[in-house]
């Protein structure tokens, strides 16, 4: 007797080959393998979590540390990408002039200035110094915005003042008027509690026509405020080289100015006269230019450093940078609050086989999961948006060692939700006085 058997494909019976008997029999075996292996989710509870016998918190040591704040070459997504915010104001004499002047011409080279330093910032480029240096060359991870006034569209958050008194500095001056003088901060700032405030100044008309004084391009960073000096006059008057050429100072010069400053701001020092708490800035030689002064070779490039260059951020200071980025009393205010608003394409994922050591703070702007067979172990403080939350497959490990996990925000994240099934289910320690703060489920 010949035996004959069918299936339904697409709702008909037909006879099958040896490639749709396979495809069936992989359906089956997979529904059944699903069918084990069902899945229950549920949030965390007390009782999933096993502690130490430590009954305070106990800070890790790494936590302020700028090494454990470096981008991760391999994980990029460990690092958010932060957006400084900032405005300007342009102060201009009494007349409205001795300044870039209120106009398209005035707020483009501004905006121009303030692209070029980004551009500064994605070109970061090897080390000039020492000669053979290995130096690795990091990702900066942050841009400088532009932040008007909410609520206001029109503002753009490039302001222009008139004042005789506050439009100008003298470089000799040993108090005001000097470089140090904040009296245009606390006259003009606007958001001083959440944005820097860049002025734009120029030096005294008169100063500028006495023989012994030199106007130059200066500046400072004082944390909440920066200023820059002399970028019009120079702009203005362009230089005529030997040969008749003609050369016009530029945004992109400017921006070199802008972001030293602004690295002030952000918390480096300079390199050369001062321990600037980094190994891998090296002091300057004295030279701004190859042959500038005459014999120069040995130029730096540093963006702290007073080159003609400063397009070069060390590890160091990027990571120094990073750390601030965590600390509410240094510049974390100054971030677009991007942590506090749930994206789930920036979720990250502990991948299967891997595992991971978060040395410093982290700001997680989607979900964080750990998937089966990793391992994520999380020291200091770790923040997920409102609606985010942490994801536990049934294999994967979560440990939090002298850690705080909580939303940095003024509302709850979710909370830790863990993936289960009849075999297995996550483990979770919390050593060293970890401990879970505002969640929406909080293992009560």
């Amino acid at each position: 007797m010949k035996l004959s058997w069918h299936v339904l494909l697409n709702n008909r019976k037909v006879k099958p080959t040896l490639a749709t008997a396979c495809l069936v029999l992989l359906l089956v075996t997979s529904g059944h393998s699903a069918f084990a292996q069902k899945t229950e989710k549920r949030f965390a509870t007390a009782a999933d979590i096993q502690r130490d016998s430590v009954n305070r918190f106990i800070k890790y040591k790494t936590c302020g540390t700028w090494a454990a704040y470096l981008p991760d070459t391999l994980h990029p997504e460990f690092t958010p990408f932060r957006q400084v915010r900032i405005n300007i104001h342009v102060m201009l004499d009494s007349k409205g002039q001795n300044n870039f002047p209120d106009n398209s011409i005035g707020r483009q080279w501004i905006k121009d200035m303030i692209t070029n330093a980004n551009a500064r910032l994605d070109k970061n480029t090897k080390m000039n110094l020492p000669k053979g240096n290995t130096t690795p060359v990091l990702r900066i991870p942050f841009h400088y915005v532009l932040t008007g006034r909410p609520g206001d569209p029109r503002d753009d958050g490039i302001y222009f003042h008139r004042d005789d008194s506050l439009f100008f500095m003298n470089k000799k001056a040993k108090n005001l008027t000097s470089v140090y003088d904040n009296r245009q901060y606390q006259v003009y700032g606007i958001q001083n509690d959440t944005v820097i405030n860049v002025f734009l100044m120029e030096h005294h008309p008169d100063s500028v026509r006495s023989k012994t004084y030199r106007p130059s391009n200066d500046g400072i960073g004082m944390g909440p405020w920066a200023k820059i000096v002399g970028c019009y006059n120079i702009w203005k008057t362009p230089t005529v080289m030997k040969n008749g050429d003609t050369l016009r100072y530029s945004p992109w010069d400017a921006a070199a100015l802008f972001n030293h400053e602004l690295g002030h701001c952000l918390g480096l020092q300079h390199t050369w006269n001062t321990d600037d708490g980094c190994d891998d800035t090296p002091k300057n030689p004295g030279c701004w230019n190859v042959n500038e002064p005459p014999g120069c070779t040995d130029v730096s490039n540093n963006v702290m450093d007073y080159n003609a260059w400063k397009i070069s951020y060390t590890p160091c200071q990027i990571g120094k940078i990073n750390k601030n980025f965590y600390d509410d009393k240094v510049t974390r205010k100054y971030l677009v609050p991007e942590w506090c608003t749930f994206d789930e394409s920036k979720t990250v994922t502990i991948e299967s086989g891997t595992s991971a050591e978060w040395n410093g703070s982290m700001d997680v702007l989607g979900n964080l999961v750990v998937s089966n067979n990793a391992v994520l172990t999380i020291h200091c403080t770790t923040s997920l948006p409102p609606g985010g939350k942490v994801i536990l497959y049934p294999k994967s490990t979560l440990i939090l060692d002298g850690a705080i996990l909580t939303s940095r925000c003024a509302s709850p994240f979710e909370g830790i939700e863990i993936i289960s099934n009849k075999k297995s289910s996550p483990k979770i320690y919390f050593k060293n006085g970890s401990v879970l703060q505002n969640a929406v489920h909080m293992m009560e």
